[in-house]
């Protein structure tokens, strides 16, 4: 199996100069504590509670979901205490869920010409933000912070017996928001499995940029065993998907390269972790 160059992938980030990403990405290898690299990503966060910034593909000064679901995975990285700033976040989530259970962008985010996928009002894209709001409370286990079954009966409804619609993310996000969720329920079960096929052969037809690679990695080791086919699949492809500068392969625009980088760093820390708490073997 392919191994990857950690302090190539630190420098190739360093290089970006991106100095919240860097001090992630000096977290992820030991150089930062938790603490400092908090302090960096802070930096992001509007006195509302919500997130900016955190996306590269939105540079607006206004606190959105799009980039606000990517500022609880940062602080899931940290460790997932309940911080001020998971706080001021989870408040800000409480206050803009739709009465329905989803999530949706504010109409004021159009003044900063955002691509299609941050758009409001459209039905694909409240199904992609809430299934990102809800994995990442689910994973930090806060979802009793807002109305987590009515988001859930949202997304549910949502799936049409194959897929989701337009975004393969959103497969990504909901397989281990209900394999975490186990509710027992045939219908999940479904569409965890409906998900993970999707997703198979989206990596198979290459129809998965690259660099989301590391994502579906993630999310496959967070579903468990269910998903632990796809996960090994992933993670292959991550673990081939250095370039020789040290980022990570992605044909989404150069911008995006770090933040891939430091996604690759991050993945292989919790897979390193996970290692180290599984139980020692039982000598006979």
């Amino acid at each position: 199996m392919a191994t990857i160059n950690r302090d190539k992938a630190f420098q190739f980030v360093q290089a970006s100069g991106d100095p919240v990403l860097s001090a992630l990405a000096a977290y992820a290898i030991g150089e930062k504590s938790a603490a400092e690299a908090l302090q960096a990503i802070q930096t992001y966060q509007r006195p509302d509670g919500g997130w900016t910034k955190t996306d590269k593909d939105f540079q607006g000064d206004l606190s959105v979901i799009s980039t606000t679901w990517v500022a609880l995975q940062w602080l899931i990285w940290l460790g997932g205490d309940r911080t001020p700033a998971l706080e001021r976040t989870l408040s800000f989530l409480r206050t803009t869920q739709n009465e329905a259970g989803y999530w949706d962008e504010p109409e004021a985010i159009r003044q900063f010409n955002p691509p299609f996928w941050m758009l409001p009002g459209s039905y694909p894209n409240q199904l992609w933000f809430t299934s990102a709001v809800c994995c990442k409370l689910k994973e930090l286990g806060c979802e009793k912070e807002v109305n987590f079954e009515k988001a859930l009966e949202f997304l549910r409804m949502g799936w049409d017996g194959v897929r989701y619609p337009v975004f393969v993310h959103t497969h990504w996000m909901v397989m281990p928001l209900l394999s975490l969720h186990d509710t027992g329920s045939v219908q999940d079960k479904n569409i965890i499995l409906g998900c993970k096929t999707f997703l198979q052969k989206a990596i198979e037809s290459s129809s998965a940029d690259p660099g989301d690679l590391n994502a579906v990695a993630y999310a496959s080791r967070l579903a468990g065993d269910i998903a632990d086919d796809l996960y090994h699949k992933a993670l292959q492809h991550v673990l081939n998907n250095q370039a020789d500068d040290g980022g990570w392969i992605t044909h989404y625009p150069e911008k995006h390269r770090p933040a891939f980088t430091v996604e690759a760093l991050f993945l292989l820390k919790k897979l390193a972790h996970d290692e180290d708490m599984k139980p020692p073997p039982v000598c006979l």
